[in-house]
């Protein structure tokens, strides 16, 4: 048999950093007290709670000077402050990663942004972060959630997920959202570690014939661990412990696979692969296909008396690195691209050049092997095992001053369009990230929104602003295009006047005309002035994007407006036919309309006369009808010409 172990399974940072924690003060208060169970793991809390750590549910249950532990998952800024004031001592264990989405919803909330939460209504960690936001928060479990329905019309949202949230469900909700505001932000808080434990139970699960995933049952993490190895592996097997393992379900199978939640203790995890090895010994192989020795000799159970050894065994592999961290590094190796360092941590630490500084630089020059360099952690892993740490922050303040400067001064910087988002365009500038409205990118409405990706265009920073997750700003092109065209407009007016032919593009069509674009300035041409013929509405005639001449026939200096006319580029139809047609000519027409004395035909492009009652047949009619039909083509002849009052008459009758 050959057994996959997940190199992710087991215990997070978060779990081990609150654990750490309670054992700590505990050992040093002597009584202790949880909100909320601190680990999802029976076998675990009953441990703990033998070391004086007791949890408690209720706040009323609180008194003055207990020693409360704030678990991983964080509470509500309610229920924080409700400690202070019962004046209990706080110890605060949330996980860095729920704290920046605390500190992320209560900023958004604050700016007027409408808070999505995607997970689990009832995850206490996604309880806590409402609680960041007042409770308003919209919160979001399933694709099904009518999102559309609850979001539509909103003008700005900010997006947050649970930590431990199933990363293919959320970029599924994600594609619905992005469709229901005018203004989105997206946070993607997934932790890493919680993305890197799916991906490897994903990858695990279609390689093997059965999946053991072991953690509590009321552990999000690990629900979630299951739900993604049973769609690809039917024989997924969701236990806590060892004793809940039947071998009777994967006896005789040649490929098994093995991971464990974020709350699983390793001596539990190593006990279920001690169960395992009574059928026969496997072959055991990490994530990576490295195989792991596994002594032969039977290993001692490891049972609730020792499990205290068993964790500070686990916990003493890791050093105190945490995001956030500043410490010194010493540069080992130095590219184009990245920049690598020993921090005497189990795993070396990258930073890459986007992250070496706010101002572009060389990193060959900057940097030398042996150097130390004062770096900030910002990642614990980067998906190869490195630590990810940046220079940027650091320095950060002195340029962010230097931002505000360039706003305050108005300041045309250069932006890179990157791609388009709802509501307008993610740039770059100088590592920054910036976002500039559809509204301030000088795109009208209907245009490519695509026209300036890729594209670096002069902007100016309409604000700025610094949070968790560095600067970032806002653009607008529209002052800059603005002055550009005005500076245009001036010389255009200079070259113009009323008589001059100009080719345009049709650009804007309303009810009562059509906008036409020379350049710097659009000219108006009102319904009336597009045909002769006369037309009941303009897209008959024109359609966006066509390219027209246009006759300027006035011109408004002081308001910079012009108006002016295609159809006296061509012929007058009157003219036309009076010089191709006279008195007795018969002609084809078309019945275009009917009155109560007549009926009215159109002739020669757009000429229309009237042939009366009495000129329509030989026989006596009660209406026009009777002998002729709307849109009927009929001979005619002309029996009158007023040049004056350019009319025309017509006669149905006696015409062979």
């Amino acid at each position: 048999m050959e057994l996959l172990l997940a190199k992710n399974a087991g215990f997070c940072f978060g779990v081990k950093n609150a654990i750490d924690k309670a054992i700590n003060a505990a050992e040093e208060e002597g009584r202790v007290f949880t909100y909320g169970p601190i680990i999802h793991n029976e076998s675990a809390i009953k441990d703990l709670e033998s070391k004086g750590i007791s949890i408690v549910e209720n706040l009323d249950d609180i008194h003055e000077n207990d020693v409360v532990v704030i678990r991983s998952h964080g509470i509500s800024k309610k229920d924080y402050e409700n400690l202070n004031a019962k004046g209990a001592k706080i110890i605060d264990a949330t996980c860095i990663n729920v704290k920046r989405i605390h500190e992320i919803v209560s900023e958004k909330s604050s700016e007027g942004y409408k808070i999505v939460i995607v997970g689990d209504p009832n995850h206490p960690e996604v309880i806590g972060v409402n609680g960041w936001c007042d409770g308003k928060a919209i919160i979001i479990n399933d694709e099904n959630d009518c999102i559309e329905e609850t979001l539509k019309g909103s003008e700005k949202i900010c997006v947050v997920a649970q930590t431990t949230y199933n990363v293919e469900k959320w970029y599924s909700i994600l594609s619905l959202i992005v469709r229901c505001a005018k203004e989105i932000i997206i946070f993607d808080t997934i932790c890493s570690s919680t993305k890197l434990r799916q991906d490897e139970a994903k990858k695990l699960s279609k390689e093997a014939e059965a999946v053991i995933i072991v953690g509590g049952k009321e552990s999000s993490n690990s629900r979630k661990l299951y739900e993604i190895c049973k769609e690809n592996c039917t024989n997924s097997l969701f236990i806590e412990n060892a004793e809940e393992l039947d071998l009777n379900l994967i006896k005789g199978l040649n490929k098994i696979a093995l991971t464990a939640g974020a709350s699983t203790p390793e001596f539990i995890v190593e006990k279920v692969i001690e169960k395992i090895k009574t059928l026969e010994k496997p072959v055991i192989k990490q994530g990576n296909n490295a195989k792991v020795e596994i002594k032969n000799k039977e290993k001692e159970a490891v049972n609730m008396n020792n499990y205290d050894e068993s964790m500070n065994e686990y916990l003493s592999t890791f050093k105190e690195v945490y995001e956030g961290t500043i410490m010194q590094g010493k540069v080992l190796l130095v590219n184009e691209k990245e920049v690598f360092f020993d921090i005497g941590y189990k795993a070396d630490a990258i930073m890459p050049l986007e992250e070496a500084s706010n101002t572009p630089i060389d990193l060959l020059e900057k940097f030398k092997v042996g150097d130390e360099v004062e770096i900030q952690v910002i990642k614990m892993n980067d998906g190869e095992g490195n630590v990810v740490v940046s220079r940027k922050s650091l320095e950060k303040k002195e340029f962010y001053e230097s931002l505000k400067q360039m706003r305050d001064n108005g300041e045309i910087i250069e932006a890179v369009v990157e791609e388009v988002n709802k509501g307008g365009y993610s740039c770059k500038y100088n590592g920054i990230r910036c976002f500039m409205p559809f509204s301030l990118s000088g795109v009208r409405k209907g245009e490519d929104e695509n026209q300036l990706v890729g594209k670096k265009i002069k902007v100016n920073i309409n604000d700025c602003k610094e949070n968790r997750n560095g600067i970032e700003l806002l653009i607008s092109r529209r002052e800059i295009l603005k002055k550009e065209r005005e500076e245009q407009q001036e010389e255009l007016f200079k070259n113009i006047k009323a008589g001059d032919v100009i080719n345009g593009t049709v650009k804007g069509i309303i009810n009562n005309g059509a906008f036409v674009n020379i350049g710097a300035c659009d000219v108006f041409v009102p319904i009336s002035e597009i045909s002769w013929k006369r037309i009941p509405k303009v897209e008959d005639v024109l359609s966006l994007g066509q390219n027209v001449s246009v006759l300027l026939t006035k011109i408004n200096l002081e308001d910079k407006r012009i108006t002016g006319s295609i159809k006296r580029l061509g012929k007058e139809p009157w003219g036309e036919f009076i010089e191709q047609y006279k008195v007795d000519d018969v002609i084809e027409g078309k019945v275009v309309g009917f009155a109560n004395f007549g009926a009215f035909i159109e002739v020669a492009n757009g000429v229309v006369g009237l042939a009366h009652i009495s000129q329509m047949s030989d026989r006596r009619i009660d209406k026009p009808q009777d002998v002729a039909k709307l849109g009927q083509i009929v001979k005619v002849r002309i029996i009158n010409i007023d040049t004056e009052n350019r009319k025309v008459s017509f006669s149905m009758k006696d015409i062979e």
